[in-house]
């Protein structure tokens, strides 16, 4: 498996080297067959005062995206990728000095999105490509901390500090926000997109003398807050849409709990010890809810529609603190490790890679004669097909050399003569649907263009 890294960071040589010496974790694209539930293996990226991975998602590129947050203040923190082929670049041209990029979140426009906490807090965005750019006109007096793409094609983000708020960025880079039902002494934390054009929002602001609660934001930007149903004590944090217009979240004093649409709020204990502290939560591809548990005895754990909960342990590094978790295209549950050695992990769902067998070209291409691409043969996770036409991105494109061709995305390549004696192949990009919102990519064998 060919592994490279981009960049002279410290951070970045340091995952480098964990990298390199990572045989125990097959390509992001490799089945996930034949891995029983609850197997994890991490990638070790050094100690936690150099590296500190922290936000994670799974990119509309079929990659995984993550930050590197170990700098705070020490000079340019750093944003991620990992490829489903293994190699590992980083990005920090357009960040500004002083930068903290934290969360990150995939938008359906193809980039990727994050939250800065830096020295000037911003929102910001960057391509696959690794191209960067922050927006900071439209951000109140607060510090932007997580990210979700909502209803309308814009991305959502929480805002802690002095004027806490729910935020909207547009594609076009402008900023709202919205204030109005939130207590003075909120402290929003974790956000997703919810049933209904609504978005959910949790509320740590208990910690800062008022209350914890699970917010909505509806599609009219109406902000409601509720408590009714969660435990004495509870402080939830991440939260995730999942099957069934059900919202699930973690509650870091202890519990799993879900939200119905209207707003109806419970919370479970059942299944987790009692020293537990769930901090984050996703979807899963086997159609269970998967959390981190940064509790005395660290976990991954599952639980499902019915709120049945199991941990998994073996294969943690020592001194583990699972943080952010998400769902990628081999099927696996990935996460950060903020413990004392940062890591980047992978537990198995029992869910099968989205590729099952990669597409193909019909016949054999010829100079002015039409070629075809095969699709793909995908999986089906919760019951669900993927589409190759839900987002801009979906679809075909062609190779020649291994460098994509320009051109809309089809199926049908007509090579010309100068493509004679070039390898040609076709890439088919497919995205699930909500919740998953997981993109995955497989590319044919190339073969010769004929006369």
């Amino acid at each position: 498996m060919a592994r490279t890294v981009r960049g002279r960071g410290l951070a970045h040589r340091l995952i480098a080297a964990a990298v390199a010496a990572a045989a125990i974790l097959p390509p992001l694209g490799a089945s996930a067959q034949g891995r029983s539930v609850g197997t994890i293996r991490e990638i070790q990226a050094g100690t936690n005062t150099d590296v500190y991975l922290f936000g994670l998602t799974a990119g509309p590129d079929g990659a995984l995206w993550f930050t590197d947050s170990g700098c705070m203040g020490r000079g340019r923190c750093l944003i991620a990728r990992l490829t489903p082929g293994g190699r590992i670049s980083d990005f920090q041209r357009g960040l500004a000095a002083g930068s903290v990029p934290l969360a990150t979140g995939a938008g359906p426009g193809g980039d990727l999105w994050f939250t800065d906490q830096g020295a000037r807090p911003a929102v910001g965005r960057i391509t696959p490509q690794g191209r960067i750019t922050e927006y900071r006109r439209g951000l109140g007096r607060g510090e932007p901390f997580e990210i979700t793409a909502g209803p309308g094609g814009d991305m959502w983000f929480t805002q802690q500090g002095a004027r806490p708020a729910i935020g909207r960025i547009t594609p076009q880079g402008k900023i709202t926000e919205v204030r109005r039902g939130l207590p003075r002494t909120s402290v929003p934390f974790g956000i997703t997109a919810g049933p209904a054009g609504s978005v959910w929002f949790t509320d740590r602001g208990c910690i800062n003398g008022g209350r914890c609660a699970v917010g909505r934001v509806a599609a009219g930007g109406r902000i409601t807050e509720f408590t009714a149903g969660l435990q004495p004590g509870a402080q939830p944090l991440g939260i995730a849409a999942g099957p069934g217009g059900v919202v699930w979240f973690a509650d870091s004093s202890g519990a799993i709990g879900r939200a119905a649409p209207a707003g109806r709020l419970g919370e479970s204990t059942r299944g987790l010890p009692a020293d537990s502290s769930p901090v984050a939560i996703a979807p899963g591809p086997d159609g269970n809810m998967w959390f981190t548990d940064e509790g005395a005895a660290t976990a991954v754990g599952r639980v499902t529609r019915s709120g049945a909960v199991r941990e998994f342990r073996s294969g943690l590094l020592s001194g583990s603190q699972p943080g952010f978790i998400a769902a990628a295209a081999d099927g696996r549950m990935w996460f950060s490790d903020e413990g004392a050695v940062a890591a980047l992990g992978a537990v198995s769902t029992g869910a099968g890679a989205a590729r099952r067998t990669p597409p193909g070209i019909t016949g054999t291409p010829r100079a002015g004669a039409p070629a075809t691409c095969a699709p793909a043969r995908w999986t089906s996770w919760m019951g669900r097909r993927p589409s190759d036409r839900r987002f801009a991105f979906d679809g075909y494109r062609w190779l020649r050399d291994g460098v994509v061709l320009p051109g809309p995305s089809s199926r049908v390549h007509t090579p010309t003569a100068t493509d004679t004696g070039s390898r040609l192949a076709c890439q088919e990009t497919v995205s699930y649907p909500p919740p998953l919102m997981v993109t995955a990519q497989a590319r044919s064998a190339a073969v010769n263009v004929a006369p």
